[in-house]
């Protein structure tokens, strides 16, 4: 397989995988970043532990919904009004503290490869 084939497998399945970010209410520029610096296979665990999060165009408003009990709420707090869970948007911050797992994951399977 060339070497082209591969990049071009390796940028579709990114941009797959940020299409499947929008669509559960994150972004599609943060999906497709994520998952072309981290792999689309990084990409796609961190996209499937996201919570899906709907938002909803009002009178006062846009307004988000609460993924444990589904009420709305302000787009800009961070917890529901109705139930007080955590609905705070996934930010370049979540996705990174998944990196660095995995930077530390890799760097402790070279460290024991090369001890060993």
């Amino acid at each position: 397989m060339s070497i082209i084939t591969l990049v071009v497998i390796y940028v579709v399945a990114s941009v797959g995988l940020a299409y499947w970010n929008k669509s559960k209410g994150h972004g599609f520029t943060l999906g497709l970043l994520y998952s072309l610096l981290l792999t689309p296979v990084l990409g796609a665990i961190a996209i499937a532990m996201t919570e899906r999060v709907v938002i909803v165009q009002t009178g006062t408003g846009e307004k988000r919904s609460c993924p444990r009990c589904f009420a709305l709420t302000a787009e800009n707090v961070s917890f529901c009004e109705a139930c007080g869970a955590h609905i705070g948007r996934q930010t370049i911050k979540n996705y990174l503290h998944l990196a660095e797992l995995f930077a530390g994951l890799i760097v402790t399977v070279v460290l024991i490869r090369i001890l060993t």
